[in-house]
């Protein structure tokens, strides 16, 4: 999966086929991508969960994935969200999507049923989260990997809009990424019935248009003017007592989509991986999640130093060294369950 100019895994097996698939759900036809190798026999499965990527299902990095883990024994079925992907937005829908993705991959003649399992990036791995946590299926995931999750999206948008981190009681200065920020103003400028003041809104903070900002300042509304407070940083008091005038159906999402919410129905074994530096999602997020399911299910932890949110970045040789055997170490319990 790194990018290393030798790749031995080539040397010993055989190249994986790539296959769309459509399959039904609530919402209409889904497509992903399924990763096997080409021989019919049963094997362990995961469905992953892209992030807010807006390459989706040919992303470099994903493509490259789905061949090295089918490589190593696993069916990959990668999932994609347009409206994450393209439009930087969270959509409630998106773990119902998964649950009746997973039934799906299950099902196929080529998996092995009992070890079947949920990955996912970013937003991705916090609604592959919730989704593992389904009655429907939480008794049949085997596992879930994590990588970069929110743990608590109210709490996230909090601390996004006092740009700071909240973790055991100490705050610290944070500068939200500005995929973070665009994925924050889409949520909140959702909430505004006015459509012209989000239009104004939308071109002001997703499309820089400066020229909107004598607009900003002149006849906005209550809730525009929450918003906008919101969006250009508050204290962490100012930001709680703004955030509980917005809409009760907004904070109700918030919550369909946090795995706070649900992780005490969560069965699967749970592994989980941080960049400890990320700056689109705190690593103080998976701390948290961690510290929410360890006394119930076996979890493993890890934190690398020398990625760049969720690929490899730079650092000098044996700094990268040491992250690839960290990786390694976190993968290996991974690989081993399709052996």
């Amino acid at each position: 999966m790194l990018e290393v100019p030798v790749k031995p895994q080539s040397w010993f097996t055989d190249d994986a086929l790539r296959q769309e698939v459509h399959y039904l759900t609530p919402y209409g036809t889904a497509a992903a991508d399924i990763y096997r190798l080409p021989d019919g026999k049963p094997r362990a499965a995961v469905l992953l969960s892209l992030g807010a990527n807006d390459t989706g299902r040919d992303d470099e990095n994903a493509v490259n994935l789905g061949h090295a883990l089918a490589r190593a024994g696993y069916v990959v079925m990668i999932h994609w969200s347009p409206t994450m992907g393209l439009h930087a937005n969270i959509d409630p829908a998106e773990p119902e999507k998964l649950v009746w993705a997973f039934q799906y991959l299950e099902e196929r003649g080529y998996v092995d049923r009992t070890r079947v399992g949920l990955g996912g990036f970013c937003v991705g791995a916090s609604l592959a989260l919730v989704a593992a946590a389904d009655a429907r299926i939480r008794d049949r995931v085997h596992f879930v990997n994590a990588f970069g999750p929110f743990f608590d999206a109210e709490a996230l948008l909090l601390q996004a809009a006092s740009r700071s981190v909240v973790y055991k009681g100490e705050r610290t200065p944070w500068e939200p990424d500005s995929l973070t920020f665009r994925v924050l103003a889409n949520e909140l400028i959702e909430t505004l019935d006015d459509s012209h003041v989000a239009d104004v809104l939308r071109r002001h903070y997703l499309k820089n248009q400066a020229e909107t900002t004598f607009e900003l300042a002149a006849g906005l509304s209550q809730s525009g003017m929450t918003v906008v407070r919101l969006l250009d940083g508050v204290e962490p008091h100012e930001a709680e007592a703004l955030y509980s005038t917005l809409p009760s159906s907004f904070h109700e999402g918030l919550v369909r989509v946090s795995p706070a919410t649900h992780v005490a129905d969560l069965r699967a074994r749970l592994f989980v991986m941080h960049d400890r530096n990320d700056q689109l999602v705190p690593a103080a997020e998976s701390r948290r999640l961690v510290e929410a399911t360890r006394d119930r299910i076996n979890v493993r932890y890890t934190e690398f130093m020398a990625f760049d949110h969720l690929v490899p970045g730079p650092g000098g040789a044996f700094t990268r060294l040491g992250q690839a055997v960290r990786l390694y170490r976190h993968m290996y319990d991974i690989i081993r369950m399709a052996s």
